[in-house]
């Protein structure tokens, strides 16, 4: 059997994971300036993502100044976690689904026609933003899409990739914790 067939994302770095999908169909695919304001805006998310998700740094030589800090990250922490819950209820968006992500698409279960579109991907529960990528909706079969990313440029592809590659780390991490 062709596992590719079966999983396209097979081979490649990915993330399985309960995400908030939406999907939008287009007449077609954005132009050059449409593509590159995708990207552009594509790398700032995942960049603030990496930020948001990684550790401060240590402050041992100011325990004043590192208690502060972490005050105000927890702070930031609720601020954000509350304007995640306002802005989900004022979009209605739908239930997270089990999908997978990679640097070719995402792959989920949906009752979807082909075609070209904008799939949309909340990565982070606290962040009303979503990671929104011109794509093209391909039928697989047993009530399987993939929404296939199209003109992903370097710097939208090295930041899904370093994406990827932080949460499959903190998964292996979190994986060789005793419980």
């Amino acid at each position: 059997m062709d596992t590719d067939a079966v999983d396209p994302l097979a081979g490649g770095l990915s993330l399985a994971d309960s995400l908030v999908l939406v999907w939008q169909p287009l007449a077609a695919l954005p132009d050059a300036d449409g593509l590159a304001d995708a990207n552009r805006n594509a790398a700032a998310l995942l960049a603030l993502l990496g930020n948001l998700d990684e550790p401060p740094p240590p402050l041992d030589d100011a325990p004043q100044l590192a208690a502060h800090l972490q005050r105000l990250d927890q702070k930031l922490d609720l601020l954000l976690g509350l304007i995640g819950r306002w802005h989900k209820r004022e979009l209605e968006l739908p239930d997270p689904q089990p999908a997978r992500l990679g640097l070719r698409g995402v792959l989920w279960q949906a009752a979807l026609p082909a075609g070209p579109g904008r799939i949309s991907i909340y990565l982070h529960a606290a962040l009303p933003s979503a990671l929104e990528l011109p794509a093209t909706l391909l039928p697989l079969g047993d009530g399987k899409v993939l929404a296939e990313f199209h003109g992903l440029d370097a710097s939208a592809r090295d930041a899904l990739e370093s994406y990827l590659f932080r949460r499959h780390r903190r998964a292996v991490a979190q994986a060789k914790r005793p419980a």
